[in-house]
């Protein structure tokens, strides 16, 4: 028997109805069919993963959306919160230009970053890329690692670009924010 379940969808409803074409409740009754209480988070993606519409464009980032929805309505985790107990925050900007421009700029605006808000930095920055995405990274002291990916976004005019920084690793809820807003003020720098 499926346990009672909140009777409001998840924050990210919406988002998921319209990019797979199923409504929530379809990806709830999908879940909880194969167990979801139960399963761990990689088992619930890949669920998910199965029953996606195949018309859907980036199937696997949409299981893992319908996968943390899940997780979160049934109380399994809150948001901003990771499978594995620790916390992470994003912030992005488009921006105009090809993904080697921004990015370029991005690591002269970055330097040789020593540390972020009184967090020393312990390992990087590093840089890695492909033709599908640019990536730059560091550790804290902490633990805790930032990071920031361009990436292109389809645009009708000039080239433009999604510049994504994240934060992962943070020890709690009480320090999203925070770091949400130190990241974005990073990337109002470009």
């Amino acid at each position: 028997m499926t346990p009672a379940r909140p009777a409001t969808p998840p924050s990210r409803a919406a988002a998921i109805e319209k990019a797979t074409g199923l409504a929530w409740s379809e990806w709830a009754r999908i879940l909880d069919d194969a167990g979801g209480d139960d399963l761990p988070h990689n088992v619930l993606a890949d669920a998910a993963y199965k029953a996606m519409p195949a018309s859907v464009p980036n199937t696997g980032w949409w299981a893992q959306s319908v996968a943390v929805a899940y997780e979160q309505w049934i109380g399994r985790r809150i948001k901003g919160q990771a499978h594995d107990g620790t916390f992470q925050v994003s912030a992005t900007r488009t921006l105009p230009g090809t993904m080697r421009e921004v990015f370029d700029r991005w690591c002269e605006a970055a330097g040789d970053l020593g540390e972020l808000d009184g967090l020393a930095v312990t390992d990087g920055p590093r840089t890695s890329g492909t033709g599908k995405r640019l990536h730059w990274g560091v550790t804290f002291a902490d633990g805790s690692r930032g990071s920031v990916d361009v990436s292109p976004k389809e645009s009708k005019d000039d080239p433009k670009v999604l510049v994504a920084a994240s934060h992962v690793n943070l020890a709690s809820p009480d320090d999203l924010e925070r770091w949400r807003a130190i990241w974005k003020d990073r990337l109002k720098e470009l």
